[in-house]
């Protein structure tokens, strides 16, 4: 079972994405949180095996939180999201240290997995 903390600032979507893992049975939510401070705090604490992020947050944007976790943690293993499929996005991604990139109407389950059991790989994804 993986431990997973969702970030986004819309809690609509962290429903969405919460259901779509929770069907796997192989999803722990061990927090969430709606802007990148909240994120990195968080993250120090529980130390979860992935982060699923948006991109676009207040306060501290989903590339700079991952920067800075990465920063405390480099074998963090963060997921980006956005709402678009801009190729730019997954570019920074990349830069920011993220294991993949997949613009939420790409975002399943299956993706999600396969990263996570590839991990080992060193594989970065963008959809």
């Amino acid at each position: 079972m993986f431990r997973a903390i969702l970030v986004d600032d819309q809690p609509i979507f962290r429903d969405i994405i919460r259901g779509l893992l929770h069907r796997t049975g192989r999803f722990q939510f061990v927090g969430e949180a709606e802007d990148g401070i909240q994120a990195v705090n968080l993250y120090t604490r529980v130390k979860p095996d992935v982060v699923i992020m948006d991109v676009q947050m207040p306060n501290l944007s989903g590339f700079e939180a991952t920067v800075r976790i990465l920063e405390e943690d480099s074998d963090a293993f963060v997921i980006l999201t956005s709402m678009q499929a801009d190729a730019g996005y997954a570019a920074v991604a990349a830069q920011a240290g993220a294991r993949g990139f997949l613009p939420k109407r790409h975002l399943d389950a299956d993706m999600v997995l396969s990263l996570l059991t590839e991990r080992t790989d060193q594989g970065y994804l963008a959809a």
